[in-house]
């Protein structure tokens, strides 16, 4: 599809878990204006997470029209929109696109003592075979297969199930349609990109098969917005609507990492490592989540640890009382104390377990836990801290290294992409460049790029990059570390070896994985 001349403005929206956000666009990656609104959270019961669809639906067109609304006289050079949405959940449909109860979305825990089961049964092994990814308990198929034990008047009612960005895409287009990002983890069938319906069979899930949304591929165009979606967001009546992906894709997409060997560390309160494959792995089956890239051509390995930003605020609270008031100066004291330490030559090993949960990945051990070796008198505070930056990244080098493609380039999101520590420390022990992208919607910007190759704007994904992503920061490795990190690595992984035979007989709850 060509583009008229001077239709070029992409709407991008995130429809999060608590907040939802659209951005808008130029055709070089210029955020020109953004809107958002909180989403609220249901919980009718203990551990569950539901929202009114019809609710969020209303707040992410308000976040729509605000955006649109900021950039008078150009709605008309608006030339595509489409939608990011958090992965898996419930969201069940009737025929005119109505929902039929509350959306489910994917922090649902109600499911969990089915899944503990079902992980020990035979039938798993199947469903890894099928799916290639780890099991969650708001994972859609789960969710149908619950509601079709506890509520089995809604299947009558429901014509479809969706996904978060699949309701929205269906007010925009009149049209309900997922893709195969989210269908691989919601999950189906990782070798087709479609539902499964032998997995929904293992999941007690099959009396929702009928119910199927259709497949379609990512960035298809699947319709125009609507009369009644226009009025909603201020976008003109029938410009064209692009399948969107579910957030993890659409934020990689955002962050410029399309191609083998590339990769982006999402450092939060967890560290999502995701790199893109040519093929995937058996070695590391049942263990993260797998989607397809975008265009369909590689794959999407996510690979969560636990050792993200609460591990770090452990180390400032326990070792820098005097510097845990959590102003920037106090950040940068920390900073300086751990550069001052000699990266990788202070001969500490620490492992940054601390979560409850143990380790989720690139195993799966629910008893092993934090660890640090080599305190000696010399010791100082400084070493103590440069230990807990090495140590994290060396968690989210064991991710990396598991993996079937060698790195070649890696970008940092999140809030601790802002460490001039852990930038330096990963291109060092991962000896590759380290990038941060300009952008803080990542995921609006994802879809953005994927709507602008399929309305005619750049020719493929790998061009729509270069020109919309932005770059700052790009870190250089130092080859003269090399080694002293490989062997500090050594130590690690010799460390978390040892720890996990320690620690298996102590009984905690959790699942004991193979490396």
């Amino acid at each position: 599809m060509s583009v008229p001349e001077g239709r070029r403005l992409i709407v991008g929206i995130d429809k999060g878990t608590t907040v939802t956000k659209a951005a808008v666009f130029d055709e070089t990656g210029n955020e020109l204006a953004r809107a958002a609104r909180f989403i609220e959270v249901l919980s009718p019961r203990r551990g569950w997470h539901e929202e009114d669809p019809a609710v969020s639906l209303r707040s992410t067109m308000d976040a729509v029209a605000e955006a649109v609304a900021a950039l008078p006289g150009r709605a008309s050079d608006i030339a595509a929109v489409s939608v990011s949405g958090h992965m898996t959940g419930a969201w069940l449909l009737d025929e005119t696109g109505r929902p039929v109860r509350n959306a489910i979305a994917w922090p649902d825990a109600r499911t969990l003592d089915t899944l503990t089961a079902f992980e020990a049964s035979p039938p798993y092994e199947e469903y890894l075979d099928i799916s290639a990814t780890s099991a969650l308990p708001g994972m859609t198929m789960l969710l149908l297969g619950h509601l079709a034990r506890h509520e089995p008047d809604v299947i009558a009612r429901t014509r479809y199930f969706a996904c978060a960005k699949d309701y929205v895409q269906s007010f925009l287009t009149g049209r309900v349609v997922t893709d195969p990002t989210d269908v691989s983890l919601m999950p189906g069938d990782i070798a087709t990109g479609r539902i499964s319906p032998r997995l929904m069979e293992l999941v007690g899930a099959e009396a929702f098969l009928s119910r199927a949304p259709e497949v379609r591929p990512s960035g298809e165009i699947i319709g125009t917005v609507t009369r009644e979606a226009s009025l909603a967001t201020g976008i003109p009546e029938g410009t064209p609507v692009a399948n969107g992906l579910g957030d993890a894709v659409s934020a990689m997409l955002g962050t410029g990492v399309v191609m083998p060997g590339q990769a982006v560390s999402v450092l939060g309160t967890s560290w999502l490592n995701q790199m893109v494959n040519r093929y995937l792995d058996d070695d590391l089956r049942g263990v993260g989540w797998v989607y397809p890239s975008p265009d369909g051509e590689h794959w999407i390995r996510c690979l969560a640890h636990t050792a993200g930003a609460g591990t770090f605020d452990w180390a400032v609270r326990t070792f820098c009382r005097d510097l845990a008031g959590g102003a920037a100066s106090d950040f940068a004291a920390v900073e300086a104390e751990a550069l001052a330490s000699e990266e990788a030559g202070h001969g500490l090993t620490f492992l940054p377990y601390l979560s409850p949960a143990g380790v989720q990945a690139p195993f799966k051990d629910g008893n092993v836990r934090g660890v640090m070796l080599g305190l000696e008198h010399g010791t100082t505070r400084g070493d103590i801290l440069r230990a807990v930056y090495e140590g994290q990244v060396y968690a989210a080098m064991d991710c990396y290294r598991r993996q079937g493609d060698d790195l070649s380039l890696l970008r940092l999101t999140g809030g601790g992409a802002r460490s001039r520590v852990w930038r330096q420390t990963f291109s060092n022990a991962l000896q590759v460049p380290v990038e941060l992208v300009t952008t803080s919607e990542s995921a609006a910007l994802g879809v953005a790029i994927l709507a602008s190759v399929n309305v005619g704007i750049w020719k493929d994904l790998e061009t729509a990059v270069s020109e919309m992503v932005r770059t700052v920061g790009r870190v250089e490795p130092d080859p003269r570390l090399a080694e002293p990190h490989q062997e500090a690595f050594d130590r690690f992984l010799r460390a978390q070896a040892a720890a996990r035979e320690l620690f298996a007989g102590f009984g905690r709850a959790g699942n004991q994985g193979k490396d």
